[in-house]
């Protein structure tokens, strides 16, 4: 059992502590004096010798806040937590000085360096064969994290904790870019993946309360489509056509190949091309490596292969000015509406094309499944999603119960 004297030593080598941390342990023992239960401080001879008859607590302050915790009947074992509690406060003290130590000597890590890290590796896991890690998810890595750089260009890895994350949440929202609710949450997910790497999970939380409202896809009137159609050259109109009947993504667009047109068959092969750096979604179902197939319209493919004569099967269907792959397909798209004159011409967004065949398609009858197949979606509920179908009583369902095999048994 500890002895008075021993009790005092730790007192006085606390006592410089306190200097140091400006903070104080204090160690109770719960004992009964005159027939009542009081907590006591063990500081001086007289009530160590009554250290046997009751419970030890030590207690300290966070903040403002009172802490007490229980440590049992057993005076060496309170002995031990008192030195550590002081220890800890003591190292909370003088941890500025710990770290500038640490800084000096190089054992720190600075958010900046680390990102450049991470980022050196994301490069290193593209691969040369066009798979692995895509170019563009590195660029929007590299994009995203400079928020986090300019955020605390100073800060060290180990500062990182949940309210470093909620003011830089705070520090997205209030930025000049005024950026937007969808922005905001790829940068803190980007910036979650990058603290992962480092074993650090403080913006998961944060992360998890961030959200960001849809956006709305509208596919084009016929009204509209016509009028669009109509202020475009042959070749104009034609590209924008192949985005309607495709349904294709822009890049798929872009990096379409003459050998990717079926004529034989009227059909459009959409394929990653490796050699390119072009990769497709759909890890999952296969579509990655495998590409998709679409069924396009007769009188379509034989004008689109009326303009490939002469072409080699890898030269691009609709390549910029040097031959290269296309890059302004928005650019032209706007375009052409403002010239057609309609009053929403900067509302035309080249998804809408894609959202436009589908939508047409199924209002057609075409079953969701091919939709989705068409569309290279791996969950038939984002197909469902795409075309806004939130029931199956809808028209187009009405229609074919009412026509269908089963309307002669009613």
């Amino acid at each position: 059992m500890a002895t008075p004297a021993q009790f005092r030593l730790h007192r006085n080598s606390y006592e410089g502590a306190w200097a140091l941390a400006n903070k104080t342990v204090v160690l109770y023992q719960h004992i009964k004096i005159k027939g009542k239960w009081k907590y006591c401080k063990v500081a001086s001879s007289d009530r160590l010798r009554r250290l046997s008859e009751g419970e030890y607590y030590i207690s300290w302050y966070e903040g403002t806040r009172k802490r007490m915790e229980p440590l049992g009947p057993d005076a060496d074992v309170a002995i031990v937590a008192f030195d550590k509690k002081v220890a800890e406060l003591r190292f909370i003290a003088t941890g500025s000085a710990v770290k500038q130590e640490e800084e000096e000597r190089g054992t720190r890590t600075r958010v900046t360096d680390a990102v450049k890290g991470f980022l050196a590796d994301c490069r290193d896991r593209q691969g040369k064969s066009g798979y692995g890690l895509a170019k563009g998810t590195v660029k929007a890595y590299r994009y995203r994290l400079e928020y986090l750089t300019e955020f605390k260009p100073e800060a060290f890895l180990d500062e990182v904790d949940i309210d470093f994350i909620k003011r830089f949440r705070r520090f997205l929202l209030d930025h000049p870019d005024d950026l937007g609710d969808r922005s905001c949450y790829n940068a803190m997910q980007t910036v979650s993946t990058f603290l992962n790497k480092h074993d650090i999970t403080a913006a998961k939380k944060v992360l998890k309360e961030m959200s960001y409202p849809p956006k709305p896809v509208i596919p084009y009137t016929n009204e509209d489509l016509t009028t669009f159609f109509g202020a475009c050259t042959e070749e104009e109109a034609r590209i924008f056509r192949f985005f309607l009947h495709s349904m294709g993504r822009e890049r798929e667009v872009a990096f379409c190949e003459v050998r990717d047109l079926l004529f034989d068959r009227n059909v459009l092969h959409i394929s990653p091309k490796p050699d390119k750096g072009f990769r497709l979604k759909g890890k999952r179902s296969g579509q990655a490596t495998k590409g998709r197939k679409v069924p396009m319209p007769t009188a379509f493919m034989a004008s689109v292969k009326k303009q490939c004569e002469g072409r080699s099967p890898r030269d691009l269907v609709f390549p910029n000015g040097q031959g290269g792959v296309q890059g302004h397909f928005l650019r032209l798209c706007k375009k052409i509406a403002k010239r057609a004159g309609l009053a929403n011409w900067q509302e035309w967004e080249l998804h809408r094309w894609r959202k436009t065949g589908a939508t047409r398609h199924h209002e057609s009858g075409v079953s969701v499944r091919k939709i989705q197949s068409w569309l290279g979606h791996e969950s038939l509920d984002v197909t469902l999603d795409y075309l806004g179908i939130e029931d199956a009583a809808d028209e187009t369902s009405q229609e074919q119960v009412n026509n269908g095999a089963l309307a002669a048994f009613v």
